[in-house]
């Protein structure tokens, strides 16, 4: 495979909706937990709620051309969540995407987020690893 080319994606401004919020946790929640309360109150933000930023359209594309031509599978392998504050429900944000390839590793494919309050403070870095894997052929 050849290395996908960097891409910088934004700023894109967003906003932290209550309605997005409890449908992830929802979502995401291991089975019981929303029914005990544990899977975090109407307030909470969850630490990985951000991932559903890299689906915005305009940030679709650090993920739109992975597969390539070769019709790889991205699978993820690792991921790295650094908060400096807290996210709030109704916060507005903005966000920059960038993706890389690894040039230790060909076949793996770095995506980071960068995301700051509208008053310019970095809210929180997060990074994925994805490795791109060739589909088994039909025998």
């Amino acid at each position: 495979m050849s290395a996908l080319p960097p891409l910088r994606i934004g700023p894109i401004a967003a906003r932290v909706e209550a309605e997005a919020v409890r449908c992830y946790r929802k979502a995401t929640a291991i089975d019981g937990m929303m029914s005990q309360g544990l899977a975090g109150d109407g307030d909470e933000v969850p630490a990985t709620f951000p991932a559903i930023w890299l689906w915005h359209p305009a940030a679709k594309a650090a993920f739109d051309d992975l597969a390539g031509e070769e019709h790889l599978i991205p699978v993820l392998i690792a991921q790295r969540f650094s908060y400096y504050r807290a996210l709030r429900i109704g916060q507005e944000i903005r966000f920059v995407i960038t993706r890389r390839a690894d040039a230790s590793a060909p076949d793996d494919v770095q995506i980071e987020a960068h995301i700051e309050g509208a008053d310019g403070e970095v809210i929180a870095d997060f990074a994925a690893t994805y490795r791109l894997f060739q589909p088994e052929q039909a025998q």
